[in-house]
């Protein structure tokens, strides 16, 4: 035997046999890293993209109305909050509650609205999603089917019973006004914002009671707000003429024609001055009885003033532009102003 095979041992046949496949499927392995970062990136992306595009869509979708149904959401809630002060943690939570049930509340008209008012948006209001082409016909109806069924869920599963019936009832008024048997006439059109306004206040009612019970607002002062809201949303209608007339609606201002529409602003005008003196009247008989008293006239007298003032500029409009101004800004603010007031009404009762 040479010293050489005494000090070096002989490679083992099986090593050598499988080091080639060895080193292949490490070569292999090395190679489909990159590939599977490549594809976790792509992945990534295309939800990002998803993302961006469906908050884009919702931008879209919610604009128009955010102000008065998400402000008036917001503006339910509070005062809840403070009259008395509850603790910070109930109080953030009752506000991400009430938030998350006002986006599903309004999600779940603007979607059949827009849907079913292609035409009336594409004059009035190109921005939106289907005319704008963010979104389909067929996207709209799978949103609306989804809207229409996590909706009601999620309110129940946040904030209990009643919370979800108020959900349906939405549903219905919503599906009864523009899907079926959809009614086109103005008294409707009126009836449905005074259902929609004492709906939003039973909602934000029903999140407050489902955990303080004792903060329950009466159901007068609801019928009350919602019934003025009734009565003076047909402000709506003196900027939207073309859009409703392209959408083959029947609204006041079309029904009496350019040379008596006169007469509507007219009516409008002092159903402004009418109910905000009776509300004024109402606050200082309850604030006698109330802790907020000085609260309670203090607001009663700038509804009055604001609400004369959203009157007078009815009744003076010469333009659709004066018109969109006074029903997206003046009247908005002055629905919030009377969801605050109300609730220092119930203060007093």
């Amino acid at each position: 035997m040479s010293i050489h095979r005494l000090f070096v041992q002989d490679e083992n046949p099986d090593q050598t046999a499988h080091r080639p496949s060895k080193m292949s499927s490490q070569l292999k392995t090395s190679l489909s890293i990159p590939f599977a970062l490549a594809g976790f990136q792509s992945a990534a992306a295309t939800v990002t993209s998803f993302f961006y595009h469906e908050i884009l869509v919702t931008e879209a979708l919610l604009r128009s109305n955010a102000g008065t149904t998400l402000g008036g959401f917001l503006f339910a809630i509070l005062p809840r909050l403070l009259l008395p002060p509850m603790p910070l943690y109930a109080a953030v939570e009752l506000i991400i509650k009430t938030c998350i049930v006002g986006v599903g509340f309004q999600y779940a008209l603007d979607i059949v609205n827009q849907r079913m008012g292609v035409a009336e948006d594409t004059v009035n209001k190109p921005y939106r999603p289907i005319p704008s082409g963010l979104m389909s016909l067929r996207g709209a109806d799978i949103r609306w089917a989804l809207a229409w069924i996590l909706f009601p869920l999620l309110s129940f599963r946040l904030s209990g019973y009643w919370v979800g019936m108020w959900a349906l009832v939405w549903q219905l008024e919503v599906g009864f006004c523009y899907v079926w048997p959809k009614p086109n006439n103005p008294v409707v059109r009126n009836l449905f914002t005074g259902v929609a306004t004492f709906i939003i206040i039973s909602l934000v009612n029903s999140v407050v009671v489902e955990q303080h019970p004792s903060r329950n607002m009466p159901l007068v002062l609801r019928a009350s707000l919602a019934g003025w809201a009734g009565l003076v949303i047909q402000i709506q209608e003196f900027h939207d003429v073309e859009g409703d007339r392209a959408g083959g609606k029947r609204t006041l201002p079309l029904v009496l024609g350019e040379t008596k529409v006169w007469l509507m602003r007219y009516a409008t005008c002092w159903v402004f001055f009418t109910t905000h003196a009776l509300f004024l009247l109402w606050g200082l008989v309850l604030a006698q009885s109330s802790t907020w008293s000085r609260s309670i006239c203090t607001v009663g007298a700038m509804q009055v003033v604001l609400g004369g003032a959203v009157g007078l500029r009815v009744l003076r409009s010469d333009s659709m532009d004066k018109d969109r101004e006074t029903y997206f800004y003046w009247l908005t603010l002055l629905f919030w102003m009377m969801i605050v007031y109300v609730s220092l009404l119930s203060t007093g009762m």
